[in-house]
């Protein structure tokens, strides 16, 4: 039992989901909509993406938190968790797989430690060290028999704030689990309405990117820089022909912020090689990768050569490679020769330390070559193939608080 003097608590929910089922975001709105029938007052929901490689994650890796507004009555609200938790857990059976769900509802007096977030959006975090870091401050764990997996996510949702940068998004569930009405054309159309939107379509495969393809009950998710823009996009789809939304909510958001990446770098290349399928390995004393689905990105990094200065944000994976998210070119020669002389023939060496000798009228010149001095501008992967933690390059410098 928490007893604190705070009338706010935060609540936290993680890994209720499988991989290609189910759905936290649904489970925690669930949640959200039992507290509020029974008197408590929800603030700030948040939808959290944490590391991209977490050896357990589901593909968006997203855990959910919000503040509840209690009062003095912290024992009926863990009461209400309890209730909640117990129903929803009731017949959960634990998986034998090793990404299996194991879900954890983390009830807490006050917010955590920001470094709590920041430790996990960034770096790999043991069970057992998130146990002991939470251990100072006045909390209550709900999980199941599948172990306590979730509490490193439900933890680090309540310890994000979000103060140097945020986003929003509005998500909306379904009740069927067959294919989504979410027609391209009316994505394309809204996105033109509401350019406060963004990740709403790739031009280059010519699909959603709001609608998930797996048989989870999202009907669609809507990214975009305001909580009314979003709303007000969820309403124009719901109006004009979308599947119907039996529930919908507006989280404050991590997604396309960035929070993942420490800062750029800049090397220069040994050398690459080009991998069958069109993959790209740069070495700059470290292994930089790019993957043949990142178009631009991907081409750029096909085209650079020994010698260029190049800068980079990447994402560092498991094994010590970095796998690119942001490329550009600072500085490349191309196309290196030797000067042309006025009787219109080019300059040969004689040797070293000899001046240049045209072949033709016997001039001399400097010995120097001359070269074609290339850059870049940035290059990202397409909308389908980011991270949901990835910031687009629409948002670099106008997100930043």
């Amino acid at each position: 039992m928490i007893v604190g003097d705070s009338p706010t608590y935060w609540i936290g929910l993680d890994d209720t989901d499988e991989r290609e089922s189910g759905c936290t975001t649904h489970d925690f709105n669930d949640l959200l909509n039992h507290l509020t029938a029974s008197g408590f007052e929800i603030e700030d929901p948040r939808l959290v993406r944490l590391w991209p490689f977490a050896p357990r994650r589901t593909r968006g890796n997203a855990a959910l938190s919000a503040s509840i507004t209690a009062g003095a009555d912290s024992v009926g609200l863990e009461s209400c968790l309890d209730e909640w938790f117990v129903a929803r857990f009731a017949d959960f059976i634990p998986g034998n797989e090793s990404h299996s769900a194991q879900p954890v509802l983390l009830m807490t007096n006050g917010s955590l430690p920001e470094s709590i977030y920041w430790n996990t959006v960034r770096n790999f975090v043991e069970l057992e060290l998130r146990i002991s870091e939470l251990e100072p401050h006045p909390h209550r764990v709900w999980s199941t028999s599948a172990g306590l997996g979730g509490l490193i996510g439900a933890s680090a949702a309540i310890a994000w704030q979000g103060g140097s940068d945020f986003t929003w998004e509005c998500t909306a569930w379904r009740d069927n689990m067959g294919h989504r009405k979410v027609p391209i054309a009316l994505v394309e159309k809204m996105a033109e309405l509401f350019p406060t939107t963004f990740m709403n379509r790739d031009p280059n495969a010519n699909h959603s990117l709001i609608a998930p393809r797996t048989p989870c009950p999202v009907l669609y998710g809507i990214r975009g820089e305001s909580e009314q823009g979003v709303l007000q996009a969820h309403e124009y789809l719901q109006e004009n022909g979308a599947e119907y939304s039996i529930d919908y909510r507006v989280h404050r958001s991590n997604q396309a912020t960035d929070d993942h990446l420490l800062e750029s770098e800049i090397g220069t290349v040994q050398c690459i090689r080009i991998m069958q399928g069109g993959h790209v390995e740069i070495d700059v004393g470290r292994t930089l990768i790019s993957f043949s689905q990142g178009s631009e990105l991907n081409k750029l990094a096909q085209n650079i050569i020994a010698g260029d200065r190049i800068e980079w944000y990447g994402l560092t994976n498991l094994d010590g490679s970095i796998h690119l998210e942001r490329l550009r070119l600072l500085r490349g020669e191309r196309n290196r020769r030797r000067p042309n002389c006025n009787c219109g023939h080019r300059f040969k060496s004689q040797g070293k330390n000899q001046p240049l000798r045209c072949p033709k009228c016997s001039s001399t010149h400097a010995d120097v070559w001359c070269s074609e001095i290339i850059d870049s501008e940035w290059t990202e992967p397409p909308p389908a193939h980011r991270r949901h933690l990835s910031k687009p390059l629409s948002r670099v410098g106008k997100s930043e608080v």
